[in-house]
């Protein structure tokens, strides 16, 4: 385990992820930097599931464990193996999948490892080109089926799983599929994406702040320890909970208003200029 005084936990998405799913070669190589004096002490916490992280933790050779999965995976990436998770049990996934399958509504498991899909499902034109890299696994990573007779009859059989993803394509379906969960005890993101929203669905409790405690616990470190960097919805978790937070220039109001401090813009390489800022505090 690597020894660390504190440590950075950033968004991926917004924060040092541009549109094009890249990050500039000065935020990488600021990155670098810190990491080379603060003992490696920088990790991601993205709402991406594990499979659409590594490509990244491979460019800026993350040493730590990655928070995937909007807060509720803790992944070693050297191992590819849990080291904390929030997931589903069988009888909790099959609970509400029951509801989305005699509903007819459009779901999907996506989870850190595998995905599981009907094959018009929007997802799998966009998974098709993904390099998936995980050789301990003995199963197919990328299960297609023809229906949702075949994908529900495959879902049973798990011991657990992450999450849950609806594709919604009106408002009315979005409504609807809030109403038909209205009354599960669990936690429910939305968000607009490729003409459509996706509907995230996990267990109660789940956020990003709940992963980042999981890696304090992990290297025995304290609130005060961590400072986090992001910009969207999906980071209000981690924000109200953590008093170093940074939001960026580009960030959402909210965000900006919760946070420490707001740093620049992702596209003026914040996270990498502040880290730099802070690395005597990590030495």
């Amino acid at each position: 385990m690597y020894k660390i005084k504190k440590v950075v936990a950033t968004d991926l998405d917004g924060t040092i992820v541009n549109r094009n799913n890249q990050i500039s070669m000065n935020t990488i190589n600021l990155i670098k930097e810190f990491k080379e004096k603060t003992n490696h002490a920088l990790t991601f916490v993205t709402g991406r599931n594990y499979f659409l992280t590594v490509d990244h933790a491979k460019t800026l050779d993350i040493k730590l464990p990655l928070i995937t999965t909007n807060g509720i995976s803790v992944i070693d990436p050297f191992t590819h193996s849990y080291i904390d998770k929030l997931h589903f049990f069988n009888e909790e996934l099959i609970s509400i999948v029951d509801i989305l399958h005699k509903k007819n509504f459009k779901y999907s498991l996506l989870g850190d490892f595998e995905v599981h899909l009907v094959k018009d499902a929007g997802y799998v034109m966009e998974f098709k080109e993904i390099k998936w890299d995980f050789s301990h696994k003995k199963d197919k990573a990328f299960n297609v089926y023809n229906n949702y007779e075949e994908l529900y009859k495959h879902i049973i059989k798990l011991e657990s799983f992450p999450s849950i993803n609806v594709e919604c394509f009106t408002s009315q379906e979005k409504e609807d599929v809030y109403n038909a969960l209205k009354n599960l005890d669990i936690e429910i993101i939305s968000f607009n994406y490729n003409k459509r929203t996706n509907i995230e669905i996990y267990k109660k409790g789940a956020g990003k702040d709940w992963g980042i405690r999981a890696l304090l616990k992990h290297f025995n470190l304290s609130d005060e320890d961590v400072h986090v960097f992001g910009d969207e919805f999906n980071d209000y978790p981690m924000f109200k909970v953590f008093p170093n937070s940074y939001a960026m220039g580009n960030a959402i109001d909210g965000i900006k208003k919760l946070s420490k401090e707001v740093i620049d813009s992702i596209d003026n390489d914040g996270v990498g200029k502040k880290i730099t800022e802070l690395i005597e505090e990590f030495i």
